[in-house]
């Protein structure tokens, strides 16, 4: 997600709006419910300062006084005016925003908000898009609501402002309550997208997005509207009851109508498509590699690196691009392994904000370099790839695994995804999955080149650090009892997986569980409240915060089980806990992001015996076989030794590069020329 600081980038800028809220509400000489005419006097004198100064810690302190238990807590001009000063300090975001949302709660201020004032509209806006943000769904939904309502009359759109309707048909819960609630968010989303997508002649929404009203409108929208009306469809992938398809090509929809200048095709990808036969060439096959996740160590670059570097040097040309959207601008090392690769870091610049069509100006920098092929790994992670990929940039464009869901691009823009036949179901069923043409790499193949990622002498590859001296004690983790372990992202655990983790409980009183804690106080109240709900033991579960990469790989080490998450599961974490030979239990789900477990465990050699105590087919039987492995030590011990001895098939795989070599070879435009051939088409363009 982007940081926090864009959203509040100009908010110094909009002080003068709630300076004149202040004054339109007559808030200011507002008299309190006191006798005591001194205290008046006092709350006078402190708005005559905060209002001197504006932003400045003496206007904090001045409104923060009259805050205070002895004065007016439920102050309302106080509260927004110091609210919205907060915003603009990061450390002090959250209480701003604390600040802003107690104004329309008459528990916590009187009068509440006038919704009158034009300036409400932008203050549940601004509030709604910030819990957005943190990923704060009912907040988020609750605000953004109200926003839109507001709009309608303050906005002079009977329809309602689209920015918001478009937040509001993107809107995932980040954290559901139930699965009832998750089926509900996805009803909501469809409703709000059918309704701006609509070609009815009574739709009041009017296309394009006018980006320069959204940046005046609304704090930090300036910085990029694209990001502040689209939210990303990074989170589908874990809604696996929903037509993903359908939601991810919605998404696409909405942009291309909001921003028109991304839907266009290279000159000389037209030229193409008019061609009727398509010569063989007897120059490399030009292969662009485009990511805004291609930093050492990422998933994504530990995931195509032993591919990439190994292909055919004398048969492709490659370049790579890192679009550096979230700060970090080194590119991964394996990028500079070849000297004739080019390589790119593209990062954002004063000039791009204001138009969330800015990266055209990165596709016309592309379309000069007459690709062949593209290919995406994250078009539903990266806003900068998203947006690029919309645009047709080579005559075959590709997206694949990076991130486990369908871009939702036309199919005539983006036209492969490439997958593992081993992670999906049958092609049939698959296909639905995607708005792109599904290409499959073999399913008897482990399908990437992959490195070890634990060193000789228990080190972890990844931070370099030893983790063989770690205890129990030095984990936080119970001392004597056996534990299960899931240190997924906990945004994984849909409630679908609460009733395997708390079955385990039951079945196996004497077992513990550990869990990766959510980030947001307010999501691990609602995690809690569903396992409790769900039957477990709250005082038989440890919580860990986020864990450097060595005492993760010990958490391994000392857990009975390790539990693969439901229904999205682990693909790298899945790889290092075979690598460290401990047994995982995994169900494989209807999507592919559910389904890595199963891929890896079929094909590294495993004796059936022991993929029929790892894979379960059932709910019933995923809790069956957890505590089977957990209680079972002779049987735990069995299936340990067999992981350990075929965990070295996951590594090094060369026929995995072969196949992405024939993969690129099939799916390219054009074919390259056999000695002697007489329809050559002489190409040695230089890029």
């Amino acid at each position: 997600m982007t940081a926090m600081r864009p959203l509040f980038h100009e908010i110094f800028l909009f002080l003068f709006i709630l300076l004149s809220f202040a004054s339109a509400s007559g808030v200011g000489s507002q008299r309190l419910a006191t006798s005591q005419e001194e205290q008046e006097e006092t709350i006078n004198h402190l708005k005559q300062i905060a209002y001197s100064n504006p932003g400045s810690p003496t206007s904090i302190d001045a409104w923060r006084q009259i805050l205070s238990d002895d004065i007016d807590p439920k102050n309302l001009e106080a509260h927004v005016m110091l609210g919205w000063m907060l915003m603009a300090t990061p450390p002090h975001q959250e209480e701003g925003i604390r600040l802003l949302e107690n104004s329309f709660n008459e528990e916590k201020v009187s009068p509440t908000i006038d919704y009158n004032l034009p300036q409400t509209y932008i203050i549940a806006a601004t509030i709604g898009r910030y819990r957005s943000q943190m990923h704060e769904y009912h907040k988020a939904r609750k605000f953004t609501k109200i926003a839109l309502e507001l709009s309608k009359v303050h906005g002079n759109n009977d329809g309602g402002d689209l920015c918001i309707q478009m937040q509001l048909a993107n809107m995932y819960d980040w954290f559901p309550n139930s699965t009832q609630a998750a089926d509900d968010a996805i009803t909501s989303m469809l409703s709000y997208s059918d309704k701006i997508l609509s070609q009815d002649d009574n739709n009041d929404i009017s296309w394009p997005v006018k980006d320069a009203k959204i940046a005046q409108m609304f704090p930090g929208a300036s910085n990029d509207p694209y990001v502040h009306c689209s939210l990303m469809p990074f989170y589908l992938s874990f809604y696996y009851r929903a037509d993903v398809a359908l939601m991810s090509s919605n998404n696409y929809e909405m942009a291309r109508r909001g921003w028109p200048k991304l839907n266009t095709t290279a000159k000389f990808v037209k030229a193409y498509d008019e061609e009727e036969e398509h010569p063989c060439i007897n120059r490399k096959i030009r292969l662009a590699f485009i990511s805004g996740v291609l930093t050492e160590g990422h998933s994504n670059s530990e995931s195509f690196k032993g591919v990439l570097s190994r292909l055919d040097r004398n048969i492709f040309e490659v370049t790579y691009v890192f679009l550096a959207e979230q700060g970090d601008t080194r590119i991964a090392d394996f990028t500079k392994e070849h000297a004739a690769d080019r390589r790119f870091v593209w990062t954002k610049t004063p000039g791009d904000v204001g138009n969330g069509a800015w990266t055209t100006k990165w596709g016309n920098k592309i379309a000069s370099w007459k690709m062949d092929i593209i290919f995406y790994s994250d078009l539903t992670m990266s806003t900068f790839a998203r947006r690029l990929g919309m645009q047709r940039l080579a005559p075959v464009q590709v997206n694949s695994i990076g991130h486990p869901i369908t871009s939702g691009h036309d199919r005539s823009v983006v036209q492969y995804y490439i997958s593992w036949a081993a992670a999906e179901l049958p092609l049939e069923e698959s296909q639905a999955h995607y708005t792109e043409e599904l290409k499959l790499m073999p399913s008897d193949i482990v399908y990437m080149y992959y490195d070890k990622r634990v060193l000789d002498g228990e080190i972890s590859r990844m931070d370099k650090m030893p983790f063989g001296g770690l205890t129990r004690s030095n984990l936080g983790v119970p001392l004597k009892n056996h534990f299960y372990l899931c240190m997924q992202k906990p945004f994984k655990f849909h409630p679908e997986v609460d009733t395997l983790f708390c079955g385990i409980m039951t079945k196996d009183p004497d077992g513990w569980l550990v869990l990766h804690q959510e980030v947001s106080p307010d999501n691990q109240e609602v995690f809690e409240k569903r396992l409790k709900r769900a039957g477990c033991d709250l005082s038989r579960i440890v919580f860990l915060k986020q864990q450097p990469h060595h005492r993760l790989l010990a958490l391994y080490r000392e857990a009975a089980v390790v539990l693969d998450s439901y229904p999205a599961g682990g693909d790298t974490t899945t790889r290092e806990v075979i690598e460290m030979g401990k047994p995982l239990v995994t169900l494989p789900a209807r999507l592919l992001g559910g389904r890595w477990s199963l891929g890896y465990l079929s094909n590294i050699g495993l004796k059936e015996d022991t993929k029929r105590a790892l894979i379960a087919s059932t709910p019933e039987e995923y809790v069956d076989l957890a505590v089977q492995l957990g209680t079972d030590d002779t049987l735990r011990e069995a299936v340990e030794a067999d992981l350990r001895e075929c965990s070295s098939n996951l590594f090094h795989r060369e026929e995995a590069v072969a196949a992405w070599q024939e993969m690129f070879l099939e799916i390219s435009p054009y074919q390259r020329c056999q000695e002697g051939s007489e329809n050559e088409e002489v190409l040695h363009e230089e890029l």
